[in-house]
């Protein structure tokens, strides 16, 4: 499996320990854009911060293969908008992504462009699929990234829920 991750991507699934399960078995890709937002992100004095220094280190060993896109689509979000594009000019069919609303904005278009918009609880559940983690562990996992991230409550912990059934 190949896919384009963006920062949130990222984060999460940095956050709940399987970034490494799913270099494993994905190769993944991201933009410059999103290389630079991590760098931002470790200007700060907070768990965030490492965790995005992590990522960064598998960006800079090339285990996260940071390229540009050619051409350009354009949104108001521009780390997806460069994400979105990376898959199209890559021919990459999945893109994960844990922002809502970037996804409900882009997710027509990458639909009929043949691209998949997937969360981190896609991923669990390819983990799962592939033995990497077991069902009770990766519940477990969810629960602790609801609240890391505060999202407790909101529309991405009820899809998240629901996808996981």
């Amino acid at each position: 499996m190949k896919a384009v991750a963006d920062t949130s991507a990222l984060l999460s699934l940095e956050y709940m320990g399987v970034l490494d399960d799913l270099m494993n078995i994905a190769d993944i890709y991201t933009t410059e854009s999103v290389n630079e937002e991590l760098k931002e992100i470790t200007g700060f004095r907070d768990e965030k911060s490492g965790i995005a220094k992590k990522i960064l280190l598998h960006v800079s060993d090339g285990k996260i293969k940071c390229i540009d896109a050619k051409g350009d689509i354009h949104s108001k979000n521009i780390p997806l908008n460069h994400c979105l594009a990376l898959c199209l000019s890559a021919k990459i069919p999945v893109l994960l992504t844990e922002d809502a609303d970037a996804a409900y904005y882009l997710g027509k278009m990458a639909a009929q462009k043949g691209i998949k918009l997937r969360t981190s609880t896609a991923v669990l559940v390819e983990l799962i699929r592939s033995g990497k983690i077991n069902a009770q562990s990766a519940r477990k996992k969810l629960d602790e990234l609801m609240k890391k991230r505060s999202w407790e409550g909101g529309i991405i912990e009820m899809l998240a829920r629901r996808y996981m059934e």
